[in-house]
Formats: C-alpha cells, sequence, structure tokens
C-alpha cells in the first residue's frame, strides 16, 4: 500500500498493524494465583498476549490456546515483554526473574521471599529503566507499599508500620480460636487457597518477616535480610493459650512492626495477645490490617484481603495495568 493510500485509509478501519503491539507475557506457574492473573489477562487480550505459561510438569492436552512449557529457557526464548512470578519461594523462581532481569524483561512478581533476599535484582532493573514491580508481595490486595511509596513521595516520615500481614496465620489462629487443632487448622487453610503445600513460612513468621523488609525497602531505602528479623513461630502456640486469652478478653494475633528510631531501623514478628476491641485483633479470617504513622502525627490505617486468589490477582493485575499504561500499550 502506498504513502498516500494509507493516509487517505477511514481511522477505524486502519490495519492493525498501525497499533502499537501488545504486551508479550510469560507467567511463571498457573496455580492459586497465577490462574487468577490469567483469567484477568484474557479480558485484556487487546493490550497483551500471552507467549508462554511455564508449569513444573507437562500439561494435559485439552488447553491448546497457550504455549504450556516445563522448559525456562524455551520459555523465554518466546521473546516476553513481561514476566509475571507467580511460584511459591522456589530456586526456579530465582533464577528465573534474575534472568528476566539481565534480558531487560519486564518483572511483576507475588514472590516476597525471592525479592526480599534478592535487593540486586531490583537494583539492577531500576538501573536498567526495566519495570519491576511486586504490590501483591506485600498485603495481598491491601495497598500497603503503594501508601507507604505515596507517603514518601508526599515527604512524610514514616515512623513505624505494624499490622498482621500474614492472613494465613491470621486464619489458623482464628480456627485455634474455635478449639479446631493445628493439623485441621492448616489442612483447611491449604484448601480455602491460603497456604502453601509447605506452611512453615506463614507460621514461622518468615513469610510476614520478608514483607516487613520489603516494606523496610520502600520507606527507608534499605535492604534488611529477611531472616535475621526475629520471628514467633505458631507452632510455639498451643490451642490452650489461645483459648485462654479468649477467655480474657485477649485474641492472639501475628504481628509484625517496623519502627525507626534514634538507633535505626528495628523490625520484629511476634505473637501478641491484644485485648479484643483493638483494631489489629479484630481483623478475621485471611484479612490483613496495616497501621502506619508517620512523624507529622498522620496515621493511615489499611484494611483488606490479605491473602487467597482475588486479591492477590487483583494486585499483580494491577501492576500490569500501570505497567501498560507506562510503555503505552494499547
Amino acid at each position: 500500500m502506498s504513502l498516500v493510500a494509507a493516509l487517505d485509509y477511514p481511522l477505524h478501519t486502519m490495519p492493525a498493524t498501525a497499533l502499537t503491539p501488545r504486551l508479550r507475557v510469560v507467567l511463571l506457574g498457573c496455580g492459586t494465583v497465577n490462574a487468577g492473573v490469567l483469567a484477568g489477562l484474557e479480558a485484556m487480550e487487546t493490550q497483551v498476549e500471552i507467549a508462554a505459561i511455564i508449569t513444573r510438569k507437562p500439561r494435559r492436552r485439552g488447553d491448546e490456546r497457550y504455549a504450556w512449557l516445563t522448559d525456562l529457557t524455551a520459555a523465554f526464548d518466546t521473546g516476553p515483554d513481561l514476566v509475571i512470578d507467580g511460584l511459591p519461594d522456589c530456586g526456579a523462581a530465582e533464577k528465573a526473574l534474575a534472568l528476566a532481569v539481565g534480558r531487560g524483561i519486564h518483572v511483576i512478581s507475588a514472590n516476597k521471599a525471592v525479592i526480599a533476599r534478592r535487593p540486586d535484582l531490583e537494583a539492577r532493573a531500576r538501573r536498567a529503566g526495566t519495570g519491576f514491580a511486586y504490590s501483591a508481595a506485600v498485603g495481598g490486595g491491601v495497598p500497603v507499599l503503594e501508601t507507604v511509596a505515596r507517603l514518601k513521595a508526599a515527604g512524610e516520615t514514616i515512623t513505624r508500620v505494624r499490622g498482621v500481614l500474614n492472613g494465613t496465620s491470621n486464619f489458623v489462629l482464628g480456627l485455634l480460636e474455635n478449639g479446631i487443632g493445628f493439623d485441621d487448622a492448616i489442612t483447611a487453610a491449604q484448601a480455602a487457597g491460603f497456604a502453601e503445600e509447605d506452611p512453615s513460612a506463614d507460621l514461622d513468621g518468615l513469610d510476614a518477616a520478608a514483607k516487613l523488609a520489603l516494606i523496610a525497602r520502600t520507606a527507608f531505602d534499605i535492604a534488611p535480610d529477611a531472616y535475621a528479623i526475629p520471628a514467633d513461630s505458631l507452632f510455639d502456640l498451643s490451642v490452650g493459650q489461645v483459648l485462654g486469652a479468649r477467655e480474657h478478653g485477649l485474641r492472639y494475633r501475628q504481628l509484625a512492626e517496623l519502627v525507626a528510631g534514634e538507633d535505626g531501623i528495628s523490625a520484629s514478628v511476634r505473637l501478641i495477645a491484644l485485648p479484643e476491641d483493638h483494631p489489629l485483633a479484630r481483623v478475621e479470617n485471611e484479612e490483613n490490617a496495616v497501621e502506619i504513622r508517620c512523624a507529622s502525627g498522620t496515621m493511615i490505617v489499611l484494611n483488606g484481603k490479605g491473602a487467597g486468589q482475588t486479591p492477590t490477582a487483583g494486585s499483580v493485575l494491577s501492576d500490569v495495568r500501570a505497567l501498560l499504561a507506562k510503555v503505552g500499550t494499547r
């Protein structure tokens, strides 16, 4: 077609090649989170296309719409613009994110453990001008990192962040309050899609510690070692202690806290029996609640679903939409 002919083409019938190309996406995993993300991306087909989906085991035949791959290199060789990580903490996830950053591919992840452990990945992506977002890694559907970033950009000095940051532990504690044993409570959390096959990171406080490390990175530009943050384990708590606390008007909560003081930044994850009318004690099931205090006296309280497919996938998709707006894909 000549240039004149192209210019004479009615706008509404211009060939698709005149539009900005869609963002090619590789999904790492298709479990609870990324299954929800995939459904959301399918509603954005004019803006994104699924280049490949990586799974641990070969996918059964039946869904031929996508390239289901088990080989990381083969998936990356499809030429993705964006990698969305929905894997649990594992070597494959860390390798994939490092490969994506090395190739200049945008990253969106819900993997707080790997991101907290490898601050160099975000730093390298930022220097290269590549997107590296992980809103879903802290708070699920609760905008903790986004709120901290907005406060900081507005000139506020954050002095304390504390709250219930792990929906799985809160869900289990709620069942223990009803006299249900640990094993049955954990099984119920797994069946509800809140707990991993190995729930120790949630129950031992490491998941909350990793989230504190990411909050500290956003609020204070530091990268603490999540493994060095003191943490209490729910396994050190008995059902009798939980029930005894309730009889005295108290409720145990896994309370994660980050404090900026004269001696620096301190962080901890503690099991604390709070008065039942305390805002952080009223958090139920998989909900999260976070208090953010500033030196100016400003205090913001955030509440919402902290675990499960819908809130976590929604947060990932919010990062996808922000990236699309930034790169100008339409």
